[in-house]
């Protein structure tokens, strides 16, 4: 194999960037996840103490993990996220409804 084709495949193989920009892509997106995640916990623990409404926080909580659960059906195709995915969009459009006070 010439140098230069080994090249060519090198740079179509890290398309995307390399592994490890790869990685630390992953683990800063899974931080920045968890961080928001529990931001919520405690705004809703707040918000709910208080007896202020907490449907809002609980809607961006579902909406994010429908969306993961989605994403993850479409690459693995299992049907088990797509239930979840459900599930959760089911729980998110609930929340939106009760804090809109369609379904009080």
């Amino acid at each position: 194999m010439e140098k230069h084709e080994i090249l060519k495949r090198s740079q179509e193989e890290n398309q995307n960037g390399d592994e490890r920009e790869q990685q630390i892509q992953t683990k800063s997106e899974s931080f920045s996840r968890t961080l928001i995640l529990l931001f919520l916990l405690v705004l809703t623990f707040f918000n709910f103490v208080k007896g202020l409404p907490v449907d809002h926080l609980l809607a961006v909580f579902w909406a994010g993990t429908a969306a993961r659960y989605y994403y993850v059906f479409y690459k693995k195709h299992k049907k088990y996220d797509l239930l979840w995915g459900l599930i959760a969009t089911f729980f998110c459009i609930s929340n939106i409804l009760s804090y809109l006070g369609v379904n009080s």
